[in-house]
C-alpha cells in the first residue's frame, strides 16, 4: 500500500560535514522521499564473549561491545503522478538525486558524503552501506514509471551531536523490547536511554520482581523519560 504525501514526516537524507553539520547549496542537495517508507527497520547488535570451561555444558557470556546501529528502508519511487496531484516527476530523476546524495563521489571531500537521516522523530548521522533499485513498471516507451529503493545505512558517532540526536529521537518514545536469553535489564536500559540508572524504574513499570533473571521472549515496555 502506498501512503499519501505527508510533507512534515517525509523521509529525508541530508548530506553533512564530517562533524555532522548539514551542508547547503550545490552540489550538496538533500533527498526528500516523495512517499513515506514502506518499511523502516533498525538493528542493534551486541557482542558477547562466551566463556565455556572444558567439559562443561553451556557458557557464561560477558559483555564485550555494542556495534553501531544499522537500519534499512524501502522507498517507493512513483512517476505516474497519482500521488503528486498529477505532477509527474520522472523516476530516473528521483533515482539520480538519491544517488547524487548517497553514493556519488563529492569533489570537495573525494568520497561519498556523510549523511543524516531524518524520519519523524528518528534522526541519525550515518553512512550508506548499500542500495538496490528495482524498477517495476514501465511506460509504452520502456521508461520506468515506478521503482523501489532498498537501502541500508550504518550509524556513525559524531561526539556530542549524537548525544543530542539520541535525546531527540529516543527517550521521548515508548519502546517495546523483546528480551533475548541472558540479556540484562541494566544493559537494555543503557541501550534505550543511554543511562542504565533507570533500570529500577523500568523494573517497576513492568512489575519485574527479579531484574537479574529476565525470561527470554518477554516483552518489556520502556516509557518516555519524564523531567520529574
Amino acid at each position: 500500500m502506498i501512503d499519501g504525501i505527508k510533507t512534515a514526516f517525509n523521509f529525508k537524507i541530508i548530506p553533512t560535514s564530517e562533524s555532522g553539520i548539514p551542508l547547503a547549496g550545490p552540489p550538496f542537495v538533500p533527498f526528500v522521499a516523495m512517499l513515506n517508507p514502506e518499511n523502516f527497520s533498525i538493528k542493534e547488535d551486541i557482542q558477547w564473549v562466551k566463556d565455556c570451561a572444558p567439559g562443561a555444558a553451556g557458557s557464561n557470556s560477558t559483555y564485550n561491545l555494542t556495534r553501531p546501529r544499522s537500519f534499512s528502508i524501502d522507498l517507493t519511487i512513483d512517476g505516474t503522478g497519482i500521488n503528486t496531484y498529477g505532477v509527474k516527476i520522472p523516476v530516473t530523476a528521483q533515482v539520480a538525486l538519491f544517488r547524487a546524495v548517497t553514493t556519488n563521489i563529492q569533489g570537495a571531500i573525494h568520497r561519498p558524503a556523510y549523511l543524516m537521516v531524518q524520519y519523524g522523530t528518528f534522526i541519525c548521522t550515518c553512512l550508506l552501506v548499500s542500495s538496490t533499485v528495482t524498477y517495476s513498471m514501465f511506460d509504452s516507451y520502456g521508461l520506468p514509471i515506478r521503482a523501489k529503493i532498498s537501502a541500508q545505512f550504518e550509524e556513525r558517532t559524531v561526539g556530542a551531536l549524537n548525544t543530542i540526536l539520541a535525546m531527540l529521537s529516543s527517550p521521548d518514545l515508548t519502546h517495546a523490547v523483546t528480551v533475548k536469553e541472558r540479556e540484562l535489564l541494566p544493559l537494555l536500559t543503557q541501550k534505550i536511554y543511554k543511562n542504565q540508572h533507570y533500570y529500577l524504574q523500568v523494573a517497576r513499570v513492568n512489575r519485574i520482581k527479579n531484574f537479574r533473571k529476565l525470561k527470554g521472549g518477554t516483552t518489556l515496555s520502556f516509557p518516555p523519560v519524564s523531567d520529574k
